[in-house]
């Protein structure tokens, strides 16, 4: 190897492709993984992206819990697939659940062991098994939640009756990733709640009370909404499986930009445009009628702030279009994950729509030394930064007021906050306040 040809990344933010299939899968009710690797990968998962992750727990059978082959060097040396099956077996028989997952790490794809016969054998003894190759070389946490959400809908009717006859008014959501996105419950339940406020029944897919039976359910939908690139991948193959268009938001909406998601969505599926309006219209009164009430404080500790956004591509835009609406400037933007060239042009184009964005810059980088940089270099016109834990140093060397909205976040405990749509707008604005104010104390102690 040229060491001079080799990229280090300091301070990742992006974990490998199992921990994001791990991650997917054990935020689904009463599906189960088993970890066909060595014992630390299920670990590294825990500590590296739940416990990070607004301190969220894994579940009784995720992160350490996890169901795992653990092999060693014999099964490396040998072949695991003897390993796997005793696996498989001692899984079912302790653990009851709709779905077993076998999730491949790096060793086990490396030495070729046939996953695939062992989840065929499995199958043949009428278990509910599946299998995902996610080695960890696959790419990254991103890919981790494609390759799992991918296999979901191939898989499943190998194993469950599952019908293509559309269901009225089912939509399901793809693009937010469970825990990468540290808000991802309380973003569903805003979405679900927004579609639902419309005439909607949204397929939320994970997290409370979204079981295998949801999964059964995708080839039902009559429309698929996607909120990230992360989710294309899975709404093209049920385009061509089971016909079911799809929207591609790109991003996900927040306050007065909600308006054209919803808006979109009912033009897609024919509803009913006075039920639509109607909604807007209560909804952006109360927003409205929050932000007057916010009006002294707005002028009193100056909230229009030139600010830095580093996050995943799936929030910064939105965001940073509400955050103009309310007179904050976006001068920074630095989007975390790796999307595709396509994609950093689509962002690129809509970032410059922004009016308010002046001299704004936009950066695509995961690496934290140089996310510092950037942010470093432009501390002069820097007063406020949006982001997550890892940008607490930079912020108290350049003296800023830091709110955090992004993976990964260790010092706050979110269940399900959220900050898009209507209601996480207010609460958006309610902490973002609460985060200026009190530095403006420190600094009036000091």
């Amino acid at each position: 190897m040229n060491i001079n040809n080799t990229s280090i990344i300091e301070a990742p933010r992006n974990s490998c492709a199992f921990s994001g299939a791990l991650q997917t899968i054990e935020n689904i009710e009463r599906a189960v993984s088993i970890v066909h690797s060595t014992a630390g990968c299920a670990a590294q998962q825990y500590l590296g992206v739940n416990k990070v992750s607004g301190n969220r727990g894994a579940g009784c059978t995720g992160g350490i819990q996890v169901p795992s082959s653990n092999v060693i060097e014999k099964q490396v040396i040998f072949g695991g697939t003897s390993r796997l099956r005793e696996q498989i077996k001692n899984t079912i028989k302790v653990i009851d659940a709709d779905l077993y997952v076998i999730l491949s790490g790096c060793a086990t794809e490396l030495v070729g062991d046939d996953i695939p016969a062992m989840t065929k054998e499995a199958q043949e003894q009428r278990y509910p098994v599946i299998n995902a190759q996610t080695p960890g070389f696959k790419g990254d946490i991103h890919h981790g939640y494609e390759i799992a959400v991918t296999t979901l809908i191939q898989q499943l009717p190998k194993i469950y009756k599952v019908s293509s006859e559309k269901i009225k008014g089912l939509v399901n959501i793809f693009g937010i990733i469970p825990n990468q996105d540290v808000f991802w419950q309380g973003n569903l339940f805003e979405l679900k709640r927004i579609l639902e406020s419309i005439g909607l029944s949204a397929n939320t897919l994970f997290g409370f009370g979204q079981s295998v039976e949801n999964w059964k359910q995708v080839s039902n939908a009559e429309l698929n909404l996607v909120f990230s690139p992360w989710g294309i991948k899975a709404a093209e193959y049920l385009k061509d499986k089971y016909n079911i268009p799809y929207l591609n938001f790109n991003s996900l909406p927040a306050g007065f930009n909600t308006a054209s998601f919803i808006r979109e969505v009912a033009r897609q599926l024919n509803i009913n445009e006075g039920v639509v309006e109607k909604f807007i219209e209560t909804e952006e009164n109360k927003l409205n009628y929050h932000l007057k009430n916010m009006t002294d404080f707005y002028y009193e500790y100056n909230l229009q702030k030139e600010f830095a956004i580093v996050s995943e591509s799936s929030l910064a835009l939105g965001t940073s279009e509400f955050l103009s609406d309310l007179g904050l400037i976006p001068k920074v933007v630095i989007i975390t994950d790796n999307p595709e060239d396509n994609y950093r042009e689509y962002l690129q184009t809509e970032l410059e729509k922004l009016l308010s964005l002046g001299e704004a810059n936009l950066y695509f980088e995961e690496d934290q030394e140089k996310i510092n940089k950037i942010i470093k270099k432009n501390e002069n016109e820097l007063e406020l930064i949006l982001g997550s834990s890892m940008e607490n140093q930079i912020a108290d060397i350049i003296n800023v007021p830091i709110q955090h909205i992004s993976f990964p976040i260790w010092d706050d405990v979110i269940l399900e906050k959220t900050y898009i749509g209507y209601r996480g707008a207010v609460t958006l604005i309610e902490d973002l306040s609460t985060a200026i104010r009190n530095f403006n104390r420190t600094i009036e102690v000091i």
